[in-house]
């Protein structure tokens, strides 16, 4: 060991006093040479070298630790306050001298410190351990990308048979390229046979979900009965239904479809579903004998004229024949001028006063394909309005039905004496409060008009503190949801709560078991990563642009927060078949803010949160994402855009690992336009035709800056058969003969606030999973079942 040490000078080393005191005083100097003499080791503590250097390593481990707690690692309050009496220096080391630092290396010269007691020695080692075993990790680090492929699935989706058992069989079925961008029914039959035979209802074995099922049936049933129990909600006459709550006379929206060389216009009445088939005949012959053979139409669907902005859209989940359909419009102001109470001048951090709105229910009958356990949309019988739902809330902000983990219901009918209820709906108003609401089977559903309760009185609700309201909601579980607020924190509710104390208070509500804050201002999305069971994570943005993922088990510990330069997101997509997040970045957000005029999809793990992968990038110049939908049956992810394109794409031809090196097993990113949206308002001369010039002449006067207008009416047109493209995600230099072309300065596309996608959403079914609904700020619902039978 002697040969390899290194030959040091035996010339005694001293600093330059013309360097080493230049700016400072002789005073000060006097000081620090008093202090150094004063502060020289004590002999006993140089005739034990060990002892002293194994004193300092145990010192730096700790050190060590406290500095990295505020970046990764957690310890306890109790070992936290121990450990503080570590870091602390003593008094007489504050007075160290400076020069001697420079003459003996710092891996032979221990630092001397005053010894501690015995007792408090021996509990420093003990707080050291504890401290190694309450680490906490933030992330993985990056791996290389040349590793093995195995290696690679290992350190994203997990070691465990388990973590790798669903990306794994999502690989093997999904990576077709018959589903590229939409699913196809031949695959889509395959992974339902495929979760059928192992059991999988989120992530349970067959056996232990039928186990479970029936302790879960019996506490979901209890709260589920004393919603149903305490809600109040009375039958309105037609009259008051009409002149309050929703409006029956409004006029019609001209819609232009067809191919794009035979294009022709159509009227699309109020609340009056359209068979948009009849606009694209396939072969030759009259219109009428096309569009009833479904089989021989390029594309079919229906379109729905709501009034007003779509500001939500949500698909009642367990429903296996006629599938029902929620949608949220904003309120007029009309509607908001018959409130009692004055608004804030910051509405969207306090609550608004009550004003009228509704809730419409949508039921679409469907049949069953070819394919088995696939169902699609019965064009011969038309989609009705069976129910609305009315309320004193204020605007509806967010819907979503209750997951409830209970066999699917079949078509109930009509002599049934008990029927099940549609569904329990969770709502967010601008009062600030969240509502839970249990949807009754509509009474009649072969009647005209529909039937329409008032909401006297919710089932459950949930109020927020007082400084603050409710923004966002998510369920984790059947029986938990979890409330943002705009001042950035959450709170978890336990809605079997009210049901276990009901025999104490007649009126008993659901009090938040935990809360947190999360961000500094207002939360716009929460998505969580189910089953909250095994993973109870929640990722969560803000206003500020931010995105964090957290544990709900240790909150304050495990939280990875980062920082995007872009406007906020408001849909967060958690896929389940990668353990990621999905959002969007605008090109605000992007690095190269002069080249890029796109907007990105991008993917988070679950395991490398704080890394970004791209998923998608949507066309140039045509805004950023407005709305984000996925399904827990396919990975095929809708996106909607402010131009009013509906984009659609598969994440796992971009998620999963692949060899870089090898281009023949490279797996491209295909992106397909659903839609293209045109809008335009009417013109003087048409308004002046249509009859209500004086109305629109009026609501010009009188300007919302926090509401807008209501939505004017217009035509529209659509623009649809596109072919999926491959794009490139990646920053593509330009050459020398197109770099002069480019403008000088960045600019952003402006639209009309009715031209942009405003809702989307899946169906949550598997025998519809297909289905798709989209929403559009001008009113126009469009729902469409886009799987499709190409081999």
């Amino acid at each position: 060991m002697s040969e390899n040490r290194t030959r040091r000078s035996g010339r005694q080393r001293k600093v330059n006093p013309k360097y080493a005191n230049d700016g400072w005083d002789k005073e000060t100097l006097r000081v620090i040479r008093a202090s150094s003499e004063s502060s020289v080791s004590s002999p006993d503590e140089a005739s034990r070298p060990e002892e002293s250097q194994e004193k300092t390593t145990r010192i730096i481990r700790d050190e060590e630790v406290s500095s990295d707690e505020g970046d990764n690692v957690s310890i306890n309050g109790p070992v936290l306050s121990q450990s503080l009496d570590v870091e602390t220096p003593d008094e007489d080391d504050e007075d160290m001298g400076m020069d001697s630092d420079e003459d003996v290396p710092k891996s032979s010269r221990p630092r001397p410190r005053r010894p501690p007691p015995p007792s408090q020695a021996q509990g420093r080692i003990i707080n050291t351990e504890a401290a190694n075993v309450t680490t906490r990790s933030r992330g993985l680090a990056p791996i290389h990308n040349r590793a093995a492929k195995s290696l690679i699935y290992s350190y994203t989706f997990g070691p465990e048979v388990e973590d790798l058992q669903d990306v794994l069989r999502a690989r093997d079925t999904w990576l077709k390229g018959r589903d590229a961008t939409l699913p196809s029914r031949l695959t889509l039959s395959v992974a339902l046979n495929q979760s059928d035979s192992s059991g999988q209802d989120g992530s349970q074995t067959a056996a232990a979900g039928s186990s479970n099922n029936s302790a879960f049936k019996s506490v979901s049933d209890s709260w589920n009965d004393s919603v149903l129990d305490y809600q109040i909600l009375t039958q309105l006459e037609d009259q008051e239904l009409y002149e309050k709550y929703f409006s029956r006379h409004r006029p019609s929206h001209s819609v232009v479809l067809g191919p794009f060389d035979r294009q022709q216009q159509y009227p699309l009445d109020h609340c009056s579903p359209f068979d948009f088939g009849w606009a694209w005949p396939k072969s030759e012959g009259s219109a009428d004998d096309q569009a009833s053979l479904s089989s021989e139409r390029y594309h079919e669907g229906w379109l729905i004229n709501v009034g007003e902005r779509v500001n939500c859209l949500a698909w009642a989940p367990q429903h296996e024949g006629v599938q029902y359909l929620a949608v949220a419009t904003k309120c007029t102001s009309a509607q908001r001028h018959l409130a009692t109470g004055k608004e804030n001048l910051r509405p969207a951090f306090h609550p608004s006063p009550l004003f009228p709105s509704a809730i419409q229910i949508w039921a679409f009958p469907t049949k069953a394909t070819d394919i088995s356990g696939v169902r699609t949309f019965a064009m011969d019988l038309k989609p009705k309005l069976v129910m609305v739902v009315c309320t004193e809330w204020g605007n509806i902000r967010d819907m979503k039905w209750c997951p409830l983990n209970h066999p699917p219901i079949q078509d109930t009918s009509i002599s049934d004496p008990t029927p099940s209820p549609v569904g329990f709906l969770g709502i967010l108003s601008t009062d600030g409060c969240a509502h839970i609401l249990g949807i009754p089977c509509p009474p009649n559903q072969s009647s005209a008009s529909p039937t329409a309760f008032k909401a006297e009185r919710a089932g459950l609700c949930m109020q927020p503190p007082n400084d603050t309201v409710f923004t966002t909601l998510t369920f984790a579980t059947a029986s938990d949801l979890i409330l943002g607020t705009a001042d950035g924190s959450i709170h978890l509710f336990d809605l079997t709560d009210a049901s276990n104390h009901a025999h104490a208070h007649a009126h008993a509500q659901p009090q938040s078991y935990m809360t947190h804050r999360l961000h500094n201002t207002y939360i716009t999305s929460l998505a969580t990563a189910g089953p909250v069971s095994t993973t109870p994570l929640i990722a969560s943005m803000s206003a500020a642009g931010d995105l964090a993922l957290t544990d709900l088990r240790s909150p304050a510990q495990d939280k990875i927060s980062m920082n995007h330069a872009c406007l906020p997101t408001r849909d967060i997509y958690y896929a389940p078949f990668t353990r990621s997040f999905i959002t969007g970045l605008d090109r605000v957000g992007s690095t190269h803010l002069e080249s890029q005029s796109a907007t990105y999809l991008i993917c988070h793990h679950v395991r490398h949160f704080h890394m970004s992968l791209r998923v998608a990038k949507l066309p140039d110049h045509t805004g950023v994402a407005t709305a984000l939908a996925g399904s827990l049956h396919h990975p095929c992810i809708l996106v909607g855009t402010a131009k009013g394109q509906v984009h659609s794409t598969n994440y796992l031809r971009k998620v999963l690992p692949h060899p870089r090196a090898d281009k023949h097993n490279t797996l491209g990113a295909y992106l397909q336009k659903i839609c293209e949206y045109d809008w335009r308002p009417l013109s003087a001369q048409e308004r002046a035709e249509q009859g209500f010039t004086n109305e629109h002449e009026s609501e010009k006067e009188e300007v919302d800056l926090f509401h807008g207008h209501d939505a004017r009416p217009g035509v529209s047109r659509f623009h649809e058969g596109f072919k999926p493209e491959k794009t490139h995600l990646g920053n593509m230099p330009e050459t020398k003969k197109k770099a002069w072309k480019k403008d000088a300065g960045a600019g952003e596309p402006i639209f009309e606030e009715e031209h942009a996608v405003t809702a989307l959403e899946w169906n949550p079914n598997p025998s519809c999973a297909g289905f798709a609904a989209m929403g559009w700020g001008s009113g126009i619902v469009r729902i469409q079942d886009l799987a499709h039978d190409m081999e």
